[in-house]
C-alpha cells in the first residue's frame, strides 16, 4: 500500500522522477525505505540494500514510531522524510537528496545532521558507557544485572543512571526506557547485539533522462 501510494504521488512528476524495478537500478538510484519494515524484522534485506546503495537510502518515517526511524538511520539510512509528506514536498526531498545536497555542507546538510542527532539521541551527549547502560535498562535489565554484564560496581551503575536521567531530563526508569525506545534502542529481552532492521521490497526509481538526479524508492 505504501509503495502504491508513493508511486501514485510521484506520478505527477513523471518528467522529473520515474519509478523503476530493482533490476533497472544503478549506483545513482535513491532508495526510499519504509521504516515499518524494521518492525517485522527482515534484517538481511535491509543490510543488502544499504550495501548495494551506500549513501543512497532515505527512510520513510512514521510519526507514531520514531524508534524505527532512529534504527533505520543508525543502520545506514542517510536521512528520513515523513511518509505523510505532500506530493510536491516528497518530490523535492528526493531531488534534494539525489543532487547530493544532504551531504555537501549546505544548509540542507546541516539540517539533516541535526535531525539525525535528534533521532539517534546524540544531541543529549550520552557517553559510550551511558549508552551501554541505557541500552541494558531498555532491554529490562536490573541495576545488578547491568553491573554484572558491564563489570561495574553497583554504585557506578547508579551514578551512571543518575547522569543519564539528568541528560535525558527524566525522573524515572520508565521515562528513560520510553526515551530509549523512541530513539531506537532495542526493547524487551533482546540484547543490543541482536537488534535487527527490516526488509524493504524491490521498487527503486530513477530520473527519466538517465542523468545524475535519479530518485528511487523501495517500500
Amino acid at each position: 500500500m505504501i509503495a502504491a501510494g508513493v508511486e501514485h504521488l510521484l506520478a505527477r512528476f513523471a518528467d522529473r522522477i520515474v519509478v523503476v524495478d530493482a533490476a533497472a537500478a544503478d549506483a545513482d538510484t535513491v532508495v526510499l525505505y519504509d521504516v515499518f519494515g524494521l518492525h517485522v524484522g527482515h534484517d538481511e534485506d535491509f543490510e543488502r540494500v544499504v550495501k548495494e546503495y551506500p549513501d543512497r537510502v532515505l527512510a520513510l518515517s512514521r510519526v507514531l514510531q520514531p524508534g524505527l526511524t532512529a534504527r533505520a538511520l543508525d543502520l545506514g539510512a542517510v536521512a528520513s522524510i515523513s511518509v505523510g509528506l505532500p506530493a510536491e514536498e516528497l518530490a523535492a526531498a528526493i531531488e534534494t537528496f539525489a543532487a547530493g545536497h544532504l551531504q555537501d555542507g549546505s544548509q540542507a546538510d546541516l539540517d539533516n545532521q541535526a535531525d539525525r542527532r535528534r533521532h539517534l539521541g546524540r544531541d543529549v551527549n550520552l557517553s559510550p558507557r551511558e549508552q551501554e547502560v541505557l541500552a541494558l535498562i531498555v532491554t529490562g535489565r536490573s541495576n545488578d544485572e547491568v553491573a554484572a554484564e558491564l563489570y561495574l560496581s553497583i554504585n557506578t551503575v547508579k551514578s551512571l543512571i543518575r547522569s543519564i536521567y539528568r541528560k535525558l531530563d527524566v525522573t524515572s526508569r520508565a521515562q528513560a526506557v520510553a526515551w530509549g525506545v523512541e530513539h531506537g534502542f532495542p526493547f524487551g529481552t533482546e540484547r543490543e547485539s541482536d537488534w535487527s532492521p527490516g526488509r524493504p521490497t524491490d521498487r527503486p526509481t530513477r530520473g527519466p533522462d538517465g542523468g545524475k538526479a535519479r530518485p528511487a524508492f523501495m517500500d
